[in-house]
């Protein structure tokens, strides 16, 4: 069975704080699932060293396979920072979004709107919280830009406004089922109304926080709700676009 650690992080800023890789810990004796890509690092590894071995572990009789992972660094996002301002496309760029969309989506990196929808720089304004759910503080977050586009136009936004929740399968909000009341915190209601959230079901849940925004949001503007596959990369259309009756 192939070795399986977890990175242990510790520095003067704090146990959890990035900047050195103390330790590789066994975790023969912990319930890792079939095929999860589990870490590991030798005692002492600086950080900014980038490679590092990884050991993804499988069912009964499967065999270890070697890949190699980039710990991407302040030097790597400099460079690449450099090429993006080369290329020029953020110039003339305006703060309300060209596109009058806002996407509301899961921090998870496969889900990266800009690339789910193709979106050029400056076309959306995306927030992204754990699952993409319309919880308080982005009820919240929604207020407070209403709040800047006032003052940056003396009123409402000009024209018509598409919000879209932006929901994913094998999402690892699903993982915190295990945890009701961190969920019901993050939600703001109690533990036992958490089935109304649909955590587990990506489809039932999108159509709740839609019927939020519906709730929630000025007459005029539009509210959808998406659900995009990992494994195939398309988006699945649950709650149309329509306009939010007064």
């Amino acid at each position: 069975m192939a070795q399986v650690g977890v990175f242990k992080y510790e520095s003067h800023l704090g146990a959890d704080s990035p900047c050195r890789i103390t330790q590789g810990v066994d975790l023969h004796d912990h319930d890792v699932p079939p095929s999860r890509v589990a870490w590991e690092a030798a005692a002492g590894q600086d950080w900014r060293q980038l490679q590092v071995a990884v050991g993804v572990t499988g069912g009964p009789g499967s065999e270890r396979e070697g890949a190699t992972v980039t710990v991407i660094d302040t030097d790597e996002l400099a460079k690449r920072n450099a090429r993006f301002a080369d290329g020029g496309s953020f110039a003339d760029l305006k703060l309300m979004p060209i596109g009058s969309l806002t996407v509301i989506g899961c921090v998870d990196p496969r889900v990266d709107p800009s690339d789910v929808f193709g979106l050029k720089p400056g076309e959306a304004a995306v927030i992204r919280n754990v699952g993409g759910r319309v919880t308080p503080t982005t009820l919240r977050t929604l207020e407070m830009l209403s709040k800047v586009v006032q003052a940056r136009t003396g009123g409402p936004r000009p024209g018509d406004v598409h919000y879209a929740v932006l929901h994913h399968t094998d999402c690892g909000i699903t993982d915190l089922t295990a945890f009701p009341e961190l969920l019901a915190d993050y939600f703001g209601v109690p533990a036992g109304d958490l089935d109304a959230k649909a955590v587990t079901d990506p489809v039932a849940a999108v159509r709740v926080d839609a019927e939020i925004l519906k709730q929630r949001l000025p007459a005029g503007v539009f509210v959808s709700g998406l659900v995009y596959d990992v494994a195939t990369g398309l988006i699945d259309v649950v709650v149309p676009s329509a306009r939010v009756e007064a």
